[in-house]
């Protein structure tokens, strides 16, 4: 799902009051909730006229959708904590990265690959990250 502002970037959640996707650019927190930049302002009006005892009119929305997805929802599918295990391991012998890769962190992996696990020392750090479950994906998720 896109962002309805930026068509080229993922959406993170949806906003409270429209319902509409939108990326962590376009979404503000409110008291736990997300709205997007458009409709923030609709939002304190309204909470405004409810502490100054001004009538407002409440629309019940009747939806009663069940998020069916199991594929980790906006964040794709988790990835797996027992390949990236074995894919940092084969980089001791020479591919050193592509566990990062795996993960969505392309970046830091084509910089493991050129230097060799950065010498080998950040291999190692993976290596224990994974093994101790504080390694994470691009969107910050634990590996399952």
């Amino acid at each position: 799902m896109k962002c309805t502002n930026h068509p080229e970037i993922d959406a993170q959640g949806m906003c409270a009051y429209c319902g509409k996707p939108f990326c962590k650019d376009c979404l503000v927190e409110v008291k736990g909730r997300m709205y997007c930049k458009d409709d923030l302002g609709n939002v304190l009006d309204e909470a405004k006229q409810a502490s100054n005892g001004q009538p407002t009119i409440n629309i019940t929305n009747s939806n009663e959708s069940i998020n069916t997805n199991v594929n980790g929802g906006f964040y794709g599918p988790r990835k797996s904590k027992k390949v990236a295990l074995i894919l940092c391991i084969i980089g001791f012998f020479g591919i050193a990265g592509i566990h990062r890769m795996y993960v969505g962190k392309v970046g830091s992996g084509v910089l493991h690959l050129l230097t060799y696990g950065i010498c080998g020392i950040g291999t190692i750090i993976d290596l224990i990250s994974i093994l101790s479950g504080g390694f994470r994906d691009s969107y910050g998720q634990p590996l399952v």
